[in-house]
């Protein structure tokens, strides 16, 4: 990941210029700590942060990913969208922002105001995705072209589907700034995990202490896999262990 994200976009926030614990001296996260986040279960990551004292950081689980297989972790990117039957005198103008501004690992999370029964993400906007190197979308709300954004396998999840078009029915009035998605406090330049069990959010001042204890849970979950296949009872391996 290169370069920086202006601060001139919608809210002036720019999500990576706070220097955290597991973020280097220029804002960027860590290699170590996203290979880590990258390669845990999402149910991984939850059982670490419940024991970290953040047990809220589960989007809600209507929140599905297009086919079952998709997966993805990078850095939150919050836009928030609202409904607005007004003809824009530029339209999409909100999504292009957006869409340009992503760098390579970021993770749109489109928070959409209930009730908005429009799409407001398709395939083509998942092209422009891949074309800038993200990691996957979030959408708290519906997409459309699902078809094609399982054929170009850029992760994605969504509340549900929608053929319709955000033209005069939603605009974007947010880009790169805090948000409520599927119930949880996304703050610009967290980490999101998401798989098929859901999708959990990483606060970034804990990204480095939460992939510590990442690799501490997978290692001792492989011993405990390892003793249960080879008939240890399951009581006992709690107590050896302490996970399940």
């Amino acid at each position: 990941m290169t370069g920086a994200r202006p601060d001139e976009r919608c809210g002036g926030i720019s999500g990576r210029t706070v220097r955290v614990p597991g973020v280097t001296g220029n804002g960027h996260l860590d290699r170590d700590v996203m290979a880590v986040l990258e390669s845990a279960p999402a149910s991984v990551v939850s059982d670490v942060l419940d024991r970290l004292g953040r047990r809220e950081q589960v989007l809600d689980l209507a929140i599905r990913p297009l086919w079952p297989e998709a997966r993805l972790a990078g850095i939150a990117v919050p836009v928030v969208i609202v409904a607005d039957t007004s003809e824009p005198e530029l339209p999409y103008d909100g999504e292009l922002t957006a869409l340009d501004g992503l760098r390579p690992g970021d993770v749109p999370m489109f928070v959409v105001e209930p009730g908005v029964r429009c799409a407001s993400w398709g395939e083509l906007f998942s092209c422009a995705a891949i074309g800038r190197g993200a990691a996957g979308l979030v959408v708290d709300g519906l997409v459309r072209d699902a078809a094609q954004i399982v054929a170009l396998g850029f992760p994605t999840f969504a509340r549900g589907l929608s053929p319709l078009d955000t033209f005069a029915r939603a605009i974007v009035t947010g880009i790169d700034v805090e948000a409520r998605v599927g119930g949880v406090d996304v703050t610009p330049g967290d980490l999101v995990v998401g798989d098929i069990d859901g999708i959990v959010v990483v606060p970034r001042e804990m990204a480095a202490d939460v992939a510590e204890a990442v690799i501490t849970k997978h290692r001792l979950e492989g011993n405990a896999r390892a003793d249960l296949l080879a008939g240890m009872g399951i009581r006992e391996v709690w107590a050896k262990y302490g996970v399940l």
